[in-house]
């Protein structure tokens, strides 16, 4: 009987191992598949050609017109017309079972013009966290070590496992296909940014960094990083 018993834990054990281990697989295929989507969403697309991405054959259906504008028929978060500029941003939630997500995207008119072009859009991976997005599983050794301009690799090494770990939110935006030549002389308004939330060797602390592209190094390098008590639900 006490084999038995033994037996059908072992039963078990092995079951939820797997059964973590197959919510772990799919939860990666699902972000791979998410990433692809999102990454496939070009600055200076119009919302027309988004739409195409978005929904395939059906985009139409999806789609109407706005003061002469094509917009989405999904409600906007948000409109702006200022200065002949014309602004909106949409979000998506997605309440997949393993991996929620808020998308959002942004777009722009040129000056006086109809045309909408992607300028901005975040990528947000949802959890039950003090910040509400999901959380890396490394730990920061020690945060007395960090200088607070550390690439990937740098920062890599003052943490546990190899890697950051999950990104909690992706965050990118590129103005050329809106501004004027004279406007991208002046300034190139583009950047990508990263958050990830680290654990503590502290157990009632967590670090918030966020790692920022740099586009003469072509690389990330930490932009900021910030230290949180966590809260007691």
């Amino acid at each position: 009987m006490k084999c038995l018993k033994q037996l059908v834990l072992v039963l078990v054990i092995g079951v939820l191992c797997l059964s973590g281990t197959l919510d772990g697989q799919a939860a990666l295929k699902e972000e791979q598949r998410v990433l692809k989507e999102y990454r496939s969403f070009k600055f200076g697309l119009t919302v027309t050609q988004i739409a195409k991405i978005m929904y395939g054959a059906s985009y139409k259906q999806h789609l109407k017109q706005t003061n002469g504008a094509t917009v989405l028929k999904k409600k906007a978060n948000w409109t702006q017309n200022e200065k002949g500029y014309r602004e909106r941003g949409y979000s998506f939630y997605d309440r997949s079972k393993t991996l929620p997500r808020l998308m959002t995207l942004e777009f722009h008119t040129r000056k006086n013009q109809k045309t909408y072009f992607l300028v901005q859009k975040t990528l947000q991976f949802a959890a039950d966290t003090n910040s509400g997005l999901r959380e890396s599983t490394r730990t920061l050794k020690h945060v007395t070590y960090i200088r607070g301009d550390e690439t990937e690799a740098e920062l890599d090494e003052l943490l546990s496992g190899k890697g950051l770990g999950q990104v909690g939110m992706r965050w990118s935006l590129d103005y050329k296909s809106v501004q004027t030549k004279q406007e991208r002389k002046e300034y190139k308004y583009r950047g990508q940014m990263k958050i990830y939330t680290f654990k503590s060797s502290n157990p009632k602390k967590k670090i918030e960094v966020m790692m920022k592209f740099d586009y003469q190094k072509k690389q990330y390098v930490m932009n900021t990083y910030s230290i949180h008590t966590i809260k007691k639900k």
